[in-house]
């Protein structure tokens, strides 16, 4: 693989990025075989992932002063549906992308991506317009019903976003992801608030989240664009059909298991639209967009790194993957101690301070839910490990068993009248024992 050359969008080297990474790599801690690549990669990415957080969170308290609780409501489901929706766009065929050793047999899976995410935004566009309507108002987000439109844009930003970011990976350009997500988070809260001082709501939260997306794509494209022209020329439509039967497994395992896995993790969102009120999402909308920053910022850097790690060792050194493994998961867990303690104690407190009296609930919400925290920090490098081990049944059985357990505990609200910090609190404990028997289960795949 040869050396990616990084700058900013001025065409200016980034200052300070690699001292700061450095300091972190060079700690006793991080030291050790390839989880040391492991884990310089994660300093990276956390380096510039906690750079696009602080963006994000500077951005918090003024857009909770622009936009009701009811705006970020509308944003909350328009969020979870393009979660939801945007593994159609690839059917997933792009999480491969670092497993071939050659570099112009990845190039295939990555044009046969791009080919899919044409074919599904006509289609998703089509279905959107004939039935969205009507599957927004059974979610409670008529209010996104005049927006529709824009996640068609959004999906067809996000599926491009995560072909080259997974081209990225498989490259280790983590400097080039760590700039993309700071890029990100920089002109989405720029546009958010920039459109909510307009008087554009709740269209500034929904348009700020699109450019935000768009942002990172073209920084990604201007600097992959030299790998494109490269192995271009090496794709026929023999090798991608090739890919496309080679890689089946990503459709017809990965593909339902991650929709599974994210509605599961969205469905907390879209059940209390359907059950409570528009305040009550609004609140916990807040609670769970910060209850991710811990994992956004080293769980899933952390998983990246990991991936691209272990898909290079490959899984006929399976003793050195478990070696990584342990260690990875070691390490997450003690990053995971700290913020957990955080929002168990001070939650709503915090949350008061930092955002104004009326999203204590939220602060309330995010300290039950913390509970989850280590266990998912755990659990991070698992859907990884079962990629290079072709576990990718096992992975849909574990998803469709979280999905089912985060169906029971709503039904179960419903059928009491819980409150929303009792369902949560049910939610927490359950997820909790999810996370850590698929960790157990996952682990046995590594052959011994």
């Amino acid at each position: 693989m040869h050396t990616v050359m990084h700058r900013s969008q001025g065409g200016v080297p980034v200052p300070g990025l690699g001292f700061m990474v450095k300091r972190i790599a060079a700690r006793q801690w991080l030291a050790g075989g390839s989880s040391a690549k492991v884990f310089k990669g994660m300093a990276t990415l956390a380096v510039g992932n906690g750079l696009a957080r602080i963006v994000g969170l500077a951005a918090i308290p003024i857009l909770t002063r622009i936009y009701s609780p009811e705006h970020f409501g509308v944003l909350s489901v328009f969020t979870a549906l393009l979660l939801i929706l945007t593994p159609l766009m690839t059917l997933r065929y792009e999480l491969a992308v670092p497993l071939p050793r050659r570099d112009s047999t990845a190039m295939a899976l990555m044009v046969l991506s791009a080919s899919l995410i044409a074919v599904m935004a006509l289609v998703l566009g089509t279905l959107l317009w004939l039935a969205g309507p009507t599957v927004l108002s059974l979610v409670s987000a008529q209010a996104l019903i005049p927006y529709s439109w824009m996640l068609v844009i959004a999906l067809i930003s996000a599926g491009v976003y995560e072909v080259l970011l997974i081209w990225a990976v498989r490259r280790r350009a983590y400097p080039a992801i760590a700039r993309t997500q700071l890029q990100q988070s920089a002109v989405g809260s720029i546009a958010k608030i920039a459109l909510g001082v307009m008087g554009m709501k709740p269209l500034g939260l929904l348009a700020g989240q699109v450019l935000g997306a768009g942002a990172g794509t073209m920084s990604l494209l201007r600097l992959f664009g030299a790998d494109v022209r490269q192995y271009w020329r090496h794709v026929t439509r023999r090798r991608a059909w090739f890919m496309l039967r080679h890689y089946s497994s990503f459709p017809t395992y990965r593909l339902p298991s991650q929709l599974l896995q994210i509605f599961s993790s969205q469905a907390p969102l879209l059940l209390t639209a359907a059950l409570y009120d528009a305040q009550t999402t609004g609140q916990l909308g807040l609670a769970m967009m910060t209850l991710a920053l811990p994992m956004n910022l080293l769980g899933h850097s952390t998983s990246k790194a990991y991936y691209a790690e272990i898909a290079s060792i490959g899984r006929k050194r399976p003793a050195d993957i478990r070696n990584v493994t342990h260690a990875v998961i070691k390490r997450l867990l003690l990053l995971a101690i700290a913020p957990t303690l955080i929002l168990l104690v001070f939650g709503e407190a915090l949350f008061a301070l930092a955002f104004g009296a009326q999203w204590a609930q939220a602060g309330e919400l995010a300290s039950v839910m913390a509970i989850y925290l280590l266990f998912q920090f755990m659990h991070a490098p698992a859907s990884h490990l079962l990629s290079v081990f072709e576990g990718q049944r096992l992975l849909l059985m574990l998803n469709v068993q979280r999905t089912v357990l985060t169906l029971g505990c709503f039904a179960v609200a419903h059928l009491l009248s819980l409150s929303i910090t009792a369902v949560l609190v049910l939610y927490a404990l359950v997820l909790s024992a999810h996370y850590l028997f698929s960790l157990l289960v996952t682990l046995r795949v590594i052959p011994r």
